[in-house]
């Protein structure tokens, strides 16, 4: 109990100063600060979910005492309680004569599903922490967008006018639920993976790695997205809830669409040229992150990978 300890104050102390680097203002503090649930995760995943959740209790107090209850309260909704809740999730299983070792472990789907809850959660109660209503969300976000505008101008940048201004506020504080949740997520999954590689690479990675290209959505997603979208039309908060959480399923289905991309290629000859061209693209322009989307859902649809097969047996699986 005394190791799990330490090695739980170690990762929360690491993870807080990641969060608190934000303050400094410096460049490299941004990318640090998405790395904060890393930490957390390395502890969950390496040792044990106790000393995440010492992690994560160490790491909070500190940023509460550092700065305020705010502080303490946004780290546990968007960092650190989904960086514990992942890890956790990461290392259940259930027994399964038919799972390898007799054990069927929480599936990657699962994973991803789980990431998209949490990040829809931690965005719809950042919105409420901010304002109770939709007329003073977005009064709030027209002021810093108003005062981001202002900033530009004292240092010489191009000018505004006000009805511009007040149009794009509308456009920010629109879109902006949608970006956070996708953004958190990306960020907890990126983060995950790098965590579950550490802790296999020291051999403390208590589950066998998973075949990721097994992540596929059910069928009952597709109908979810169409509720989702049809909601985030509706006026208000409500609007502003189903986009954010809309936008993280469509984050899931693109995430699906390119594990079918891997699945669909493995042990083509053009396996690499593919890949490698899929994945430059979207990190380059964006938007081919749609057409992942797109590809993912005709995939949970009409099971591509069952009616096309690849050229390659998959790694045997581990997980549902």
């Amino acid at each position: 109990m005394g190791q799990l300890l330490l090695i739980g104050i170690a990762a929360g102390a690491a993870s807080a100063l990641l969060v608190a680097g934000v303050a400094a203002g410096t460049v490299l503090a941004v990318p640090l600060f998405y790395l904060a649930p890393l930490p957390i995760m390395v502890a969950g995943l390496a040792f044990s979910h106790w000393a995440a959740l010492i992690g994560l209790g160490a790491a909070a107090i500190a940023l509460g005492i550092a700065f305020s209850t705010t502080f303490l309260t946004a780290y546990l909704i968007g960092i650190g309680g989904p960086a514990w809740a992942l890890a956790y999730a990461a290392l259940l299983a259930r027994e399964d004569a038919a799972g390898r070792g007799g054990l069927v472990w929480f599936s990657v789907t699962g994973l991803v599903f789980l990431s998209g809850v949490l990040a829809t959660v931690g965005t719809v109660l950042g919105l409420l922490s901010v304002a109770g209503d939709h007329e003073t969300y977005q009064a709030a976000v027209a002021s810093a967008f108003e005062a981001f505008v202002q900033v530009q101008k004292d240092a010489g940048g191009p000018g505004m006018s006000a009805a511009d201004a007040a149009d794009m506020a509308g456009l920010v504080g629109t879109i902006l639920p949608a970006l956070a949740a996708v953004l958190s997520m990306v960020t907890q999954l990126i983060c995950l993976y790098l965590a579950g590689r550490a802790a296999m690479i020291s051999g403390r990675l208590a589950r066998p790695w998973p075949d990721l290209t097994s992540l596929r959505l059910p069928p009952v997603a597709s109908l979810l997205l169409a509720v989702l979208v049809a909601g985030s039309v509706a006026p208000g908060m409500i609007g502003l809830a189903a986009s954010a959480a809309g936008s993280a399923l469509v984050m899931a289905f693109a995430l699906a669409g390119f594990a079918t991309l891997h699945g669909l290629t493995r042990g083509r000859t053009a396996r690499p040229l593919i890949l490698t061209g899929a994945w430059v693209a979207t990190l380059a322009l964006g938007w081919p992150v749609l057409v992942a989307a797109v590809f993912g859902l005709v995939d949970t649809m009409f099971d591509l990978r069952t009616r096309i097969g690849s050229g390659g047996a998959p790694p045997a699986a581990n997980d549902r």
